[in-house]
């Protein structure tokens, strides 16, 4: 895949990201085409800047590699809607998406759960640690930052806000990246922001810190990765016991990419289901 094709499917990445992109899967890709194999792609939730997202991913992306013997390369689309649009049209061999998504490309597009980080999720709403902002009311008439409205985390925080009785009352913004989520909290361009501790856990360290948790809410599975109905079943095999394999590095925090990867049983599915009937509606018909 060149640059051109990248950018045109896909939509996404940028410059610098495309040139890390190539430099860390050019010399796998090669060997690949020497061998008659194409690598295989997969399409990663852009919830982290590219770059941020290809650092974090970079010892799975090397023990798929050397546990299937072929290439493998990651890239991510621009934004939530533009990847479950694709996800939605079949476009995607392979591809990660939140885990209300997920579950709703299981129920209607088709696609077959591979694994699931072993860890679960907390949502946090975030604030400055010397906000003024006490509690859920001190909200009102502020601006929170969140990922895309399709993300989980943005999906949980907006369900979080309407019980406390804040719907309508406070402005969301949607963030790039939980990167520039945590700039704007720290510059007060917004009073509070909605992320997931595992995505905290993989900001670069120069992010800007001193948050405070003004509420959480566990229990969420991390992102789920599926196989398109375009990957052959020998192939997902191959590549749900290379996931299964996967030993994380216990020097690092526990994220999506750093952690065990395993099926999640059928019930903890179920109970995405309201989640997953909030981004059918969310994503509207197909367009024509």
């Amino acid at each position: 895949m060149n640059r051109r094709q990248c950018h045109g499917r896909l939509g996404l990445l940028g410059w610098s990201a495309l040139s890390a992109l190539s430099m860390v899967g050019g010399r796998a890709a090669a060997q690949g085409t020497q061998a008659g194999q194409a690598p295989l792609s997969i399409v990663l939730a852009p919830f982290l800047s590219p770059g941020s997202l290809i650092s974090v991913y970079r010892p799975l992306r090397e023990h798929l590699e050397k546990h299937l013997q072929r290439p493998v390369e990651m890239l991510s689309a621009k934004d939530f809607r533009t990847l479950a649009e694709e996800a939605r049209r079949g476009d995607h061999a392979v591809v990660q998406l939140p885990a209300h998504l997920g579950r709703l490309a299981m129920l209607e597009w088709g696609h077959e759960l591979l694994a699931a980080p072993a860890a679960p999720v907390t949502v946090l709403v975030l604030v400055k640690d010397a906000s003024a902002v006490r509690s859920a009311a001190d909200l009102r008439g502020r601006s929170v930052g969140t990922l895309d409205p399709l993300s989980l985390t943005a999906t949980v925080g907006r369900r979080w806000l309407d019980t406390q009785g804040l719907s309508g009352q406070v402005q969301l913004l949607s963030m790039a990246s939980v990167n520039s989520a945590m700039y704007a909290l720290n510059r007060d361009e917004v009073a509070a922001v909605v992320a997931a501790d595992t995505q905290l856990a993989t900001l670069p360290a120069a992010t800007p810190r001193g948050e405070r948790v003004l509420a959480s809410i566990g229990g969420m599975p991390g992102p789920l990765l599926l196989a398109g109905p375009s990957l052959p079943r020998a192939e997902r095999e191959a590549l749900r016991a290379a996931l299964a394999c996967y030993v994380p590095d216990a020097t690092r925090p526990v994220s999506a990419a750093n952690s065990r990867h395993s099926p999640l049983p059928e019930a903890q599915l179920r109970a995405l289901d309201a989640y997953a009937a909030i981004a059918r509606q969310a994503l509207g018909p197909v367009a024509r």
